[in-house]
This record gives structure tokens, C-alpha cells and sequence, in this order.
């Protein structure tokens, strides 16, 4: 939370979350359900073999704490390892942060879960119905596989906007839905993409702007994002982004 608290202090109107769920079917907010790069779960003796969130329970889980996942490239942000929880999504759709925001709420690894009896998809609705989310903030919901886009079609209709999240080119699904998320370097690959996206009614965002990705210089780097034509791009340093976009406005 203390994330998204920093990311409105820099101006940003769009919160992205990626979300997993515990042993006892509660949902969380993590990148991944392997636990182990993002939190100090490999320092705590009694989960010894348990690294999964899967493997959790809520109770369990909310005994760690976060940690940067790659501090090597980011040491200033990892001199706050062991401060802050990890929260559950009920948590995050019913905080004051959200009100009046865009939340890109992405539904992680569904199949792979549901051969494990946890269907993420069901969860997911439930806790997004049961808030009311949709009266308070703007609601976007991405996926990555098309089984899981179909299954949140089959729940919410067209209740919210579907992003579709790509790494590697789908043109039987891609402009299924309403939204593409994009790997940067598949746009890279493919620049055309947008266009074709655009010419059939769709937005597109992009991900993920890192400036340590940047060869020559930081401004360099987020213009050649931007001219990439995307309607928007999710970014790690959004300070910096919206910096440079204000430049050029």
C-alpha cells in the first residue's frame, strides 16, 4: 500500500496490481506466487519448502514482509526491505487511495491455478463485486492467457474493460478484447501493432518502462516509448515518466 501511496504522491491516475491467491483462497497483491524474490519468506524457518503463496495461508503470509526484488539495480528502494506487509485485494479496492483513480487489475497465471483446485477467476469477482469498486474508481481487468480473458467475460460481460497482456504475438486473440497490454519489445518487433490496434477501436498500454533499461540517456529512452504511439504506458519510475511527458506537453 505504501507503494501506491508513494505513486499518487508523484501524480500518477493509474494503479496497476497484479494479484495471486493463498492456500485458503484469499487474494493478494504480488507479481508472482513464488514468494521467495519478493519477500523475506526464505528467512522465516517455519515455511522451510513453502514459497508459494498457494502454500500460505493468509495468516501465514501476512507474518512476511516485502522485499525489493532486484537491489542491485535499486538499493535506495532496498533499504526499506522488512517495513511493509503484503495486502489483500479486499484491502486495496475498499482504501480511500483508489477513489477516483484507474485500477488495471491483472488476474495472474488462472490456469495454472485452477490445476491446483484454486480458481482465481470466481475469487476475483467475488471480492470485486462484493466492494462496489465499479461506484468509486475506474475499472480495467487484465489477464494473460485467452481461457482466463474468456472467463472473465463469461463473469463481468461488459461490465469492465479486458486487457489482453501480451509477450509474444496472438493475431487470433489480440483484438478480441478492448484493451492491448503490450511488451515493449514485442512492439519493438512488431510497431505496426499499434496501429492495427488503434485502426480497430482499441487502446493500448505498454509495459514496463525501467530507466535502467536506458543505454544512452533517460529522456532518450522514455521518448522512444512514447513514440511508440502507446495510450499508456505502465512504469516503474513514474516520476520520472510524467517529468519528461510534461516537458514535452
Amino acid at each position: 500500500m505504501e507503494s501506491f501511496e508513494l505513486a499518487i504522491s508523484m501524480g500518477v491516475d493509474t494503479l496497476e496490481c497484479d494479484i495471486v491467491p493463498t492456500k485458503d483462497g484469499q487474494l493478494v497483491l504480488r507479481h508472482e506466487s513464488d514468494l521467495s524474490d519478493t519477500t523475506d519468506v526464505l528467512e522465516k524457518p517455519e515455511f522451510a519448502g513453502r514459497i508459494h503463496s498457494t502454500e500460505l495461508t493468509l495468516a501465514e503470509l501476512q507474518t512476511l514482509r516485502a522485499k525489493e526484488r532486484v537491489p542491485d539495480w535499486r538499493p535506495g528502494s532496498a533499504k526499506f526491505d522488512g517495513q511493509f506487509r503484503i495486502p489483500t485485494l479486499k484491502e486495496f479496492l475498499n482504501s480511500e487511495l483508489v477513489v477516483g483513480k484507474t485500477l488495471i487489475l491483472e488476474v495472474k497465471d488462472a490456469p495454472t491455478f485452477l490445476k491446483q483446485g484454486i480458481d482465481i477467476v470466481s475469487l476475483f469477482a467475488d471480492v470485486v463485486e462484493e466492494s462496489g469498486i465499479a461506484d468509486r474508481a475506474t475499472v480495467m481487468i487484465e489477464a494473460f492467457e485467452p481461457p482466463t480473458m474468456e472467463a472473465l467475460r463469461s463473469r463481468f460481460g461488459n461490465r469492465f474493460p479486458l486487457a489482453y497482456g501480451l509477450e509474444e504475438w496472438d493475431e487470433e486473440n489480440a483484438f478480441r478484447y478492448d484493451i492491448l497490454s503490450l511488451d515493449f519489445q514485442l512492439i519493438r518487433r512488431m510497431p505496426e501493432i499499434v496501429a492495427r490496434a488503434h485502426d480497430k477501436g482499441l487502446t493500448v498500454w505498454g509495459f514496463t518502462a525501467r530507466v535502467e533499461f536506458a543505454k544512452n540517456s533517460v529522456e532518450e529512452y522514455l521518448h522512444n516509448l512514447i513514440e511508440t504511439g502507446v495510450d499508456g504506458i505502465f512504469a516503474d519510475h513514474p516520476d520520472l515518466l510524467l517529468t519528461y511527458v510534461e516537458g514535452l506537453a
